[in-house]
């Protein structure tokens, strides 16, 4: 019966590791989403500066 009971005692620490492995593992794509996030509005930077430089080659050429 002892034996038993520590088998079962071991499984479950085993799976409260794994549990706790999860835990982290959710915590990490929770990261890489605001990571993507942030990429994404990056992106809408990058696409602003881009029009940006276009207005100023427009408004080069009318002044010139």
């Amino acid at each position: 019966m002892l034996t038993e009971l520590l088998k079962l005692s071991l499984i479950l620490t085993e799976l409260l590791k794994l549990s706790l492995i999860d835990t982290e593992l959710l915590k990490l794509s929770l990261m890489l989403t605001e990571l993507l996030k942030l990429s994404l509005m990056l992106t809408e930077l990058l696409k602003l500066s881009l029009i940006d430089t276009e207005l100023l080659t427009l408004s080069i050429i009318y002044t010139a």
